[in-house]
């Protein structure tokens, strides 16, 4: 019986009520030619009408039924004749030897479990049981029988649950029957996680698969996820996978992918074969030109089969196919019918040959298969969007937004408990990190980060992302904290030499440094705004707060247009941007009559999938947000514009703050949201000329087109992007950042993000209640690189730390000497005897980086993401290494102690 709950929607009580409940013993010849029947009465339409064997089949039909009397049949009647229909088949089966279809069928034996989505975490961990026990129990009664299944997670809940099921499951793997594999923790989405998020998917995976199963990984198995990241083929092959398996594209909307089976060139030209799945649903039509719509749950039969075939659009470079089967999404897998059927469908006469497989067979005879018929692989270069569930960029965005912090929190924190350990000897919090990723790789499962699951798995996710920052908090607590009035630890997690501070204390008063100096405050709202103040990247420094009793200033004004050192703005009474002009360059932001931040609310009602999907024609219905109150205040640090809204039955209150020290435009904004089905939305009409937007992604970035030119270009009317959207012309553009959002849409009029969904199924309170969240809009000179936008972005999301109590400064472990390569994470080696740094280029160009470690080391190598060894560096004389980054490459180093 199913566990879950109610399965979505508004929330009821479940009764299940067991009618009847029967068992008997089980007659095996009755049960064999009972299979044998069904599947030939299956196989007749699948065959041509001008094909002699389907009459053949009918005629053996025909006189197979008329050995069954069954008004007085009896036990051994039935024996009887279904011994004689059996000897009738198997005349048939030798008769028509030869008659076997020209094509293999790799079956693998497997169960799509959804770590949480109509029901809970705990939920999937019985779920789990269930089926592990179902797959077990195939396995002694039919020796053929494999079972494939992805998620390191799920195994671990049955390791924790039932440690007797965990061992029985490692005695099939070690016979080769269990294939533990897939590649990642959980099969996650790989759209909203960061670069180094997706890493750790692999790491972890990878790793507990080792060591509990001495099962190396060999494919990437991503069956319902929802759209595939332009980085991932990099990352696959920093573990040593470069095959992946995927069924979901098929859900397009729009346009149809030219292959099944194809080499995937990631963002940096890194390859990896790929197959879609083209198992094709029992029921759907697939003689529809428009149906191209597949399934992960195969189910075996000959219609099955043949229509998957039919299907499969690359028939003249390979003969193999890949068919996954059984019962799915709530786990169940295969049956005991569906493996007789392989057995049965494997002789019949008219079929392909099918066998169990598993899926590093698969990939291996696919391998073989192009090698022997001197086939090429087609190619597909850049990210695998998916023209559907759009609206999983924004759903539950809370979500998003905890996502985004934690994978940020757990970057400083990997900094500083690592330098602590290398500089100051304080033990690495290894357990507590491996905690804290696991939560955080755990949420980001497909239809959780998403937003796709019902209500109560985003209580369970709020506790344990809850349970991460708490770690996180003690980690760095430990290490840079320590009691003391006015006293402050300030950490630099950027690559800014002079990143701004803000301090959140309300007296009045200076700030000093060690040695007595006053260092530049301002004062900004409650707290003091310190801008560009000396730290070293990943280090900390301290100061001192005076308290000095003086006036705090703040001046309110009756204005509808500033004047700062950057720019000159107006609004109108909407609280709408009607002009911003650079003074800098001396150029106009907004088109002529244009508008900058155009909140707008549109009728968000898609045709199916509510929470996931965003449907084209969602523009035709909006209205303007227009403010009701707008107050502008003056201080130290520059101005704030405080704009209020009412929509229906929500409020939305905005501060624009424009600081006199920095060309960032800052949208602070609360929303208290009580609306269903009503998209919110921030537009920007821009003074730009280009024909493409580029887009943060992980570990670099990528253009899309704004024109709508073909269908392609059409179903990317919503679109993924990280912290950062920009639009450019050669000396000129303007970016988008954002703090936790995900969906951008860019068009020749400009950009617009999404910022509240608030469907109703599966969740139907889904995005009620506070949002918090900033975006920041940031004009430049040149492209996103000489405009700063990386840097910039980098500075919103993850700002220098400001702690109370003052503890042992932390000197920099490294000296990063470059303005294109980004830092993306410093931490112990899983070894535990090296430091790790990683880095990733994010100009698109090949550049030279010198790396200086501030520490005694042994060794110095160029590692995988897996943290193998690639070859030994050498350091200059100046005690620097040198390495290359070619595109958009991704590096990582160890440096062992």
């Amino acid at each position: 019986m199913w566990s879950g709950l109610e399965g979505g929607g508004p929330k009821q009580t479940q009764h299940f009520v067991f009618n009847q409940a029967a068992f008997g013993p089980e007659h095996r010849l009755a049960r064999q030619t009972y299979r044998y029947l069904a599947n030939i009465v299956n196989l007749i339409p699948e065959l041509h009408i001008d094909d002699p064997l389907r009459y053949d089949y009918q005629r053996l039909v025909k006189q197979a039924f008329s050995h069954f009397f069954w008004a007085t049949l009896t036990t051994a009647a039935l024996d009887e004749a279904c011994g004689q229909v059996m000897t009738l088949i198997e005349t048939f089966i030798t008769a028509h030897h030869g008659s076997k279809l020209a094509f293999n069928i790799d079956a693998i034996g497997q169960t799509h479990i959804d770590v949480a989505w109509l029901w809970r975490y705990r939920h999937t961990r019985e779920k789990a049981r269930r089926s592990f026990a179902t797959a077990l129990r195939l396995m002694d009664r039919y020796p053929e029988f494999k079972f494939f299944y992805s998620t390191p997670q799920v195994h671990k809940f049955i390791e924790q649950d039932d440690p007797a099921m965990f061992k029985a499951i490692q005695r099939r793997a070690a016979e080769g029957r269990w294939e533990p594999d897939g590649g990642t923790w959980v099969e996650p989405d790989t759209n909203l996680p960061s670069g180094e998020a997706l890493t750790r998917q692999f790491l972890y995976g990878t790793r507990y698969f080792e060591a509990k199963f001495h099962h190396r990984q060999t494919v990437l198995w991503l069956p319902d996820v929802f759209g595939y990241s332009y980085a991932l083929p990099q990352i696959m092959q920093g573990f040593g996978i470069d095959r992946f398996a995927t069924t979901k594209i098929s859900w397009n909307d729009t346009n149809r992918m030219p292959h099944d089976v194809f080499m995937w060139t990631g963002l940096d030209g890194s390859r990896v074969l790929t197959e879609f799945i083209t198992t094709t649903e029992r029921t759907y039509d697939y003689t529809n030109p428009k149906e191209w719509k597949y399934t992960y749950n195969g189910e075996i039969s000959p219609h099955v089969i043949m229509d998957s075939y039919r299907a499969y659009q690359d028939k003249d470079l390979t003969n193999v196919l890949l068919m996954p089967y059984g019962f799915g999404d709530g786990g169940g897998g295969p049956t005991k019918e569906m493996i007789e059927n392989i057995q049965v469908i494997d002789r019949l006469p008219g079929m392909p040959h099918i066998q169990n497989k598993t899926v590093a067979d698969f990939f291996s005879d696919l391998e073989q298969t192009f090698t022997a018929n001197q086939a090429t692989y087609p190619e597909w270069n850049g990210e695998l969007y998916l023209e559907y569930h759009r609206g999983t960029y924004t759903s539950q965005a809370a979500m998003k937004r905890q996502n985004r912090k934690l994978e940020l929190a757990v970057r400083r924190a990997e900094i500083i408990a690592t330098t602590a350990w290398v500089q100051q000897g304080v033990a690495y919090p290894k357990a507590a990190f491996d905690r804290i990723w696991e939560i955080l790789l755990c949420n980001q499962f497909h239809d959780v980060l998403p937003g796709s699951a019902i209500g109560e798995v985003y209580e369970d996710a709020k506790a344990l992302y809850a349970e991460a920052r708490q770690l996180v908090a003690n980690i760095i607590a430990d290490r840079l904290s320590a009691g003391a009035a006015n006293q402050y630890t300030l950490f630099n997690p950027t690559q800014l030499s002079h990143p701004t501070v803000y301090i959140d204390q309300p007296e009045a008063g200076i700030f000093e440094d060690n040695s007595g100096n006053q260092i530049a405050a301002l004062r900004q709202g409650h707290g003091w705004r310190l801008p560009q103040v000396a730290i070293a990247p990943f280090s900390s420094r301290k100061v001192h707060f005076v308290p000095v009793k003086q006036p705090l200033h703040q001046q309110t004004l009756a204005v509808d247009h500033l004047t700062t050192p950057h720019y000159e703005l107006a609004w109108n009474t909407k609280g709408q941007l009607t002009r911003l002009f650079d003074r800098d360059h001396q150029r106009e932001v907004l088109t002529p009559g244009g508008l900058g931040n155009a909140l707008r609310v549109y009728e968000d009602r898609p045709t199916a999938f509510d929470n996931w999907n965003i449907d084209a024609d969602y523009p035709a219905k909006s209205q303007e947000l227009a403010a009701d109150q707008i107050t502008v205040t003056a201080d130290e640090a520059g101005y704030e514009v405080a704009m209020h809204y009412t929509f229906h039955h929500s409020t939305v209150s905005q501060t624009l703050k424009i600081p006199l020290d920095s060309r960032r435009l800052d949208f602070v904004t609360r929303a208290d949201w009580h609306e269903h089905e009503i998209l919110l939305r921030t537009h920007f009409d821009l003074n730009v000329m280009t024909d493409v937007a580029r887009y943060d992604i992980q570990y670099g970035n990528m253009t899309r087109p704004i024109a709508r030119n073909t269908s392609w270009e059409e179903a990317k009317f919503e679109v993924v992007g990280h912290q950062w959207a920009d639009m450019s012309q050669r000396d000129y553009g303007v970016a988008l950042l954002n703090d936790c959002k995900y969906g951008y849409a860019a068009t020749a009029a400009g950009l617009s993000l999404s910022l509240i969904k608030a469907g109703v199924y599966p969740d139907p309170d889904a995005d009620q209640g506070q949002h918090d969240f900033t975006y920041s809009l940031l004009p430049h000179e040149g492209d996103y690189l000489a405009g700063g936008v990386v840097e910039a972005a980098a500075a919103l999301n993850d700002p220098a730390l400001a702690l109370p109590g003052i503890a042992a400064s932390l000197p920099a472990l490294f000296t990063v000497a470059s303005t294109t390569a980004g830092v993306d994470a410093i931490k112990q080696s899983e070894a535990g005897d090296a430091v790790i740094i990683r880095l990733h280029d994010f100009s698109g160009a090949t550049t030279t980086v010198s790396l200086t470690p501030n520490f005694a080391y042994t060794q110095a190598q160029v590692v995988r993401l897996d943290e193998s060894p690639v070859n030994d560096l050498t350091a200059n004389a100046d005690g620097a290494v040198t390495v290359n980054l070619h595109p958009y490459q991704i590096v990582t180093l160890a440096f062992k102690r």
